[in-house]
């Protein structure tokens, strides 16, 4: 411990090379944080729809949202760091939901990597990465998605992005061949087994001027399946007990002690499945040999072990195609189409189903575009027969006003039959009404 003589003769000291000291070290701060800022940068990208006026067939309502659905997203920040070298950095954003909870969320990405080698990149977080992501999208995909795509999407409708959480390494060993795969280490403890059977990884090759093709292999591993007997949660031995009493029986819905069985009234039970043939197999196929056209093919299979069993919803196999042209230097032309088959659900046989859609855009100058859509959804079909009412036509017809460099302003016109909805955000019966629902949306987007 210091007297006080003594401590009031250090800060004498200290105050006479006070100024130098201050100096110092905040030319150092300065300093540092020049250095330091200029390996990052600040961005954004921001779109928000306003609708005033959008109608069920039976009542008109208003609504806040994205094109994608859910709460509007009114400011963002996204971060990027890169080393002087390049060799290392991170990404993250931090998004501000209009949700009502006022608390921000973690963005789409979250992750720090480094490049041991040029050739390369290993990294951990959560991911939004679109690199081997494959598919063409229509005009009402930027205002709200009306059901007659929803069913499928239109940015991934060739191949999936990869928006997951774990290790990835990236590697281009060569010119034009990129190679992905990523093992999702996650916060939670899981058993290696487990973890191993859900890798992923793909590729994609570059043949410049001519054509570029893709694949992708997705582990799935633990699915989540729903059992219950009499109400309460049961394995799948218990629920496949019970069913087989009641057709013992030739009594649906009941045991043989005469309780009810209510299949309807589900809980989600966990089940580890064994081996790694859950898997999701994706290619893709684009073609590149002509100046202003792009057009491409995709094809999804998802192999499960149980049946209906599955994280792919229904789905069991998709091909896909889609297409670009620019006809003028202010016209566009798009088109996309897909048809695929589904796995059984409640013990019935889904038919294979089609959806189909054509497009524009056509820039009038000046700042000012038109564009629109039109889409058809095939009928649901239930063991060879179709469903009432459950196609979908769609139409979308909408104008947009660039504001400064950087943003835009837009309204359009959206219909759809049999009551379609759009990115869920309507009330009611959707699937398999008769009414004629629309929509006007407004749209405000900026990106920096």
């Amino acid at each position: 411990m210091l007297n006080l003589p003594t401590k009031c003769y250090f800060l004498n000291i200290l105050g006479h090379f006070y100024p130098f000291f201050f100096n110092t070290t905040y030319r150092m701060v300065a300093f540092a944080a020049v250095s330091f800022a200029e390996g990052i940068t600040f961005g954004a990208w921001l779109r928000c729809i306003a609708v005033p006026a959008a109608n069920n067939g039976d009542e008109t309502y208003t609504i806040g949202t994205h094109s994608w659905g859910g709460a509007p997203r009114a400011a963002r920040l996204n971060v990027t760091a890169v080393a002087p070298d390049g060799n290392a950095g991170f990404n993250m954003g931090m998004y501000s939901d209009l949700d009502g909870t006022g608390k921000n969320s973690n963005g789409d990405e979250a992750n720090l990597w480094v490049k041991p080698l040029d050739m390369v990149k290993v990294s951990y977080g959560k991911y939004d990465n679109g690199t081997l992501m494959g598919g063409v999208c229509l005009p009402s995909w930027d205002w709200i998605r009306p059901t007659s795509t929803i069913a499928l999407g239109d940015e991934d409708l060739f191949m999936s992005k990869n928006d997951k959480t774990g290790l990835m390494v990236e590697v281009t060993p060569m010119e034009n061949l990129y190679i992905q795969v990523m093992a999702p280490f996650t916060k939670d403890a899981e058993k290696a087994a487990a973890t191993y059977k859900k890798l992923r990884g793909g590729f994609a090759y570059t043949v410049p001027g001519l054509v570029k093709v893709k694949g992708q292999y997705i582990g799935v591993g633990t699915d989540k399946i729903d059992y219950a007997v009499n109400g309460k949660k049961a394995t799948k031995d218990e629920y496949d007990a019970a069913v087989a009493a009641n057709e013992a029986l030739n009594v649906a819905g009941y045991l043989a002690d005469g309780t009810k069985v209510m299949d309807g009234e589900t809980k989600k039970v966990q089940k580890e499945v064994e081996g790694n043939s859950n898997c999701n197999l994706e290619a893709e196929v684009d073609v590149l040999a002509v100046d202003g056209l792009f057009v491409g093919a995709g094809f999804k299979y998802y192999v499960r072990k149980d049946g209906d069993d599955n994280n792919a919803g229904d789905e069991k196999m998709r091909v896909a195609l889609g297409a670009t042209y620019q006809v003028l230097p202010e016209l566009k032309v798009l088109a996309n189409g897909a048809y695929w088959t589904a796995y059984g659900k409640d013990d019935k046989k889904r038919d294979g189903r089609f959806q189909a859609g054509v497009g524009f855009e056509y820039d009038l100058g000046d700042g000012l575009a038109v564009n629109g859509d039109f889409r058809y959804l095939a009928k649901e079909g239930i063991d060879g027969k179709k469903t009432k009412n459950s196609d979908h036509m769609s139409f979308c017809l909408g104008a947009k006003k660039n504001v400064s460099s950087n943003g835009y302003i837009g309204v359009a016109f959206l219909g759809q039959t049999n009551s379609g909805n759009f990115t869920d955000s309507l009330p009611g019966e959707t699937e398999k009404g008769d009414k004629f629902t629309w929509a006007i949306p407004v749209a405000l987007s900026v990106s920096f």
